[in-house]
């Protein structure tokens, strides 16, 4: 009998051991999946362009694929317009705020627009400077005409960057997609009315980039038939002018306008910004035609993370 009770109590114990391992499993492995999610937060900036008053981009979906197993595709409740224009330097308009994601690598992101060929982008606009309140996405240049923008296999693949990212453990990634329409905007013959829309953007995490700034001389700037701008190239690059028809290496990787600023004494100065640069070195010169440049060999630019770095252009001595 004593034996009997002896084993009938260490079976009890047991059971309850195990019972009390998978209680603590259970709790373990609730843990492990609530850590295999992150956080996602995506901004749309851009690098602008002289001729235009109004770039209209309007996104409807945005897919994100990891390294491994299958992509997330996120539906907009109602396409996104966005004025490229307005959030320019180191400005951004967030499209997604702390999406919660599966927490990893991810290979590429695709932003899914409302841009296509022959599209009627643009109709129903009523030229309020402040509002994208027309169809679809377009381009309203600075004499007010009005044109449908398209990416080139947009209906199907939109606009697709296929730039790495990481999507941290019970963190957030926030993460900006430059557009720099100096180098994307064309208007290829016959094709009118139609304007073209080439997918040149960058995703970079904004925990890795810095700033740059500065002053351009008022000589420069305000020079007969003069539209100044500042282009920032990589290290060793001779500036140059931008390709229209092929994606250069030796391009510019950012572009800003140079714009006028009154000061308080009655007086104008002229200043640039370009944002979202990944830290590095680069070479950054000023430019009024897109194929000239001051000084002809750039001038060196040191990006930090989360600084802001300071080149100004003076006017050659003379």
């Amino acid at each position: 009998m004593e034996i009997m009770n002896k084993r009938i109590t260490f079976t009890l114990l047991t059971m309850t051991l195990v019972a009390l391992a998978g209680c603590g499993g259970g709790s373990g492995s609730g843990d492990a999946a609530e850590q295999s999610f992150g956080f996602l937060t995506l901004g749309i900036s851009d690098a602008p362009i002289h001729d235009a008053k109004k770039v209209c981009v309007s996104f409807t979906d945005i897919e994100l694929k990891p390294v491994e197993g299958p992509s997330t595709l996120i539906t907009l409740a109602a396409a996104e317009k966005i004025d490229l224009l307005k959030f320019q330097g180191a400005n951004a308009m967030p499209i997604l705020t702390s999406e919660r994601l599966p927490a990893g690598q991810y290979a590429w992101m695709r932003l899914g627009v409302d841009a296509v060929r022959g599209s009627n982008g643009g109709v129903g606009d009523t030229g309020n400077p402040d509002v994208c309140d027309g169809d679809a996405s377009y381009i309203v240049m600075n004499d007010d005409s009005v044109y449908n923008l398209y990416v080139p296999s947009g209906e199907n693949t939109g606009l697709k960057l296929v730039n790495g990212y990481t999507v941290p453990v019970n963190d957030q990634v926030s993460l900006t997609a430059e557009f720099d329409l100096g180098k994307s905007i064309t208007a290829p013959p016959g094709q009118a009315p139609d304007v073209k829309l080439r997918p040149t953007i960058k995703l970079v995490d904004n925990n890795e980039v810095g700033t740059l700034t500065g002053q351009v001389a008022n000589a420069l700037a305000e020079a007969e038939a003069c539209q100044p701008s500042v282009y920032v190239f990589n290290d060793g690059v001779m500036p140059n002018g931008i390709d229209d028809e092929i994606v250069d290496p030796d391009d510019p990787v950012a572009t800003a306008l140079v714009e006028a600023q009154d000061q308080d004494d009655g007086t104008v100065q002229w200043h640039y910004t370009v944002g979202f640069l990944l830290a590095g070195e680069y070479e950054a010169a000023f430019t009024c035609d897109g194929d000239s440049f001051e000084p002809e060999d750039g001038k060196p630019a040191t990006i930090v993370t989360g600084e802001l770095a300071t080149v100004d252009f003076e006017a050659p001595a003379t």
